[in-house]
């Protein structure tokens, strides 16, 4: 990891100044893309319109037609920083690891064809990471619709004693809105389960394997909310139960008995009252994959 200079700037000082001081680790985009959406020039603009410049831009095109990847080639010879990945596997678990093998940043930040960064984004991550060098980071997001009007947000628990706690009942990260240190993922063997729930089996395993893990309360991603977006239905719900059992069987106590309870509860309720997982108000929905 780089180490950061000294900081001379005095706490009257705007705070974008702090962000731009700051030499942290290097950082390496990933964005997976099957095919074109009225939002991905935006999400791909949100990237590369930071405040903070030093990074690369990693787009895995997978199982997409000849006619996407031509458009993704328009758009990636307008900036240096992307890079082109096209497979065809259309499986996000194995694209994710894919990215995640061929970055070279010290870190990875995972990013959604559909939403929007914050321009402050990859400056506070990396301000953040410079001093506290975590293996999951996540923030708050803002909720929005198709048409990008802010319709709520969802907070996170904080530290990581409050993640381990929360993650038996409820969502503790917003996936697209994470930064994994690239050598954790890649001890732990990378992405490994579920068409629907890669970021669940992701949480579980890393709590397992003693990730250090936290979240900040900045919002520093918009979380798209749109018809057309992929939820899962009872199959994502019923992977998790999965993910839960393994872990019950690997380490049996009532954390793991608890968590299990609930997510088969969720699976049941799922199958039995399919509106029950969907968005209730403007400020509940779903972050990621089922949990």
């Amino acid at each position: 990891m780089r180490v950061a200079p000294p900081m001379t700037d005095t706490s009257t000082e705007p705070r974008q100044k702090a962000l731009a001081t700051v030499v942290g680790p290097s950082l390496s985009v990933i964005l997976c893309v099957n095919r074109s959406n009225p939002w991905l020039q935006e999400a791909i603009n949100s990237v590369l319109d930071q405040s903070d410049t030093d990074f690369e831009f990693l787009i895995a095109a997978n199982a997409c037609t000849d006619e996407f990847w031509d458009e993704l080639q328009v758009i990636a010879r307008r900036d240096q920083k992307i890079r082109l990945i096209r497979t065809g596997i259309g499986q996000l678990a194995f694209n994710l690891n894919l990215l995640a093998d061929q970055a070279s940043g010290e870190y990875l930040v995972r990013m959604d064809a559909d939403d929007v960064c914050e321009k402050s984004r990859i400056a506070t991550l990396r301000m953040h990471l410079a001093t506290h060098p975590l293996d999951i980071l996540g923030s708050a997001v803002r909720l929005i619709d198709a048409d990008g009007r802010p319709v709520g947000m969802m907070a996170f628990p904080l530290t990581q004693d409050e993640i381990v706690r929360a993650m038996k009942s409820r969502t503790v990260f917003c996936h697209p809105a994470v930064v994994i240190r690239r050598q954790f993922l890649l001890d732990i063997r990378g992405y490994l389960g579920g068409y629907y729930s890669e970021d669940t089996d992701l949480w579980l395993r890393a709590r397992r394997n003693a990730a250090r893990m936290g979240n900040l309360p900045d919002v520093l991603l918009s979380y798209r909310i749109h018809a057309s977006q992929s939820i899962s239905g009872g199959s994502g719900y019923a992977e998790v139960s999965a993910h839960w059992l393994r872990e019950l069987l690997l380490q049996p106590g009532w954390f793991t008995l608890q968590g299990t309870i609930i997510a088969v509860v969720k699976a049941i309720c799922r199958r039995l009252l399919p509106g029950s997982a969907m968005y209730k108000n403007k400020r509940a929905g779903k972050c990621g994959d089922a949990s």
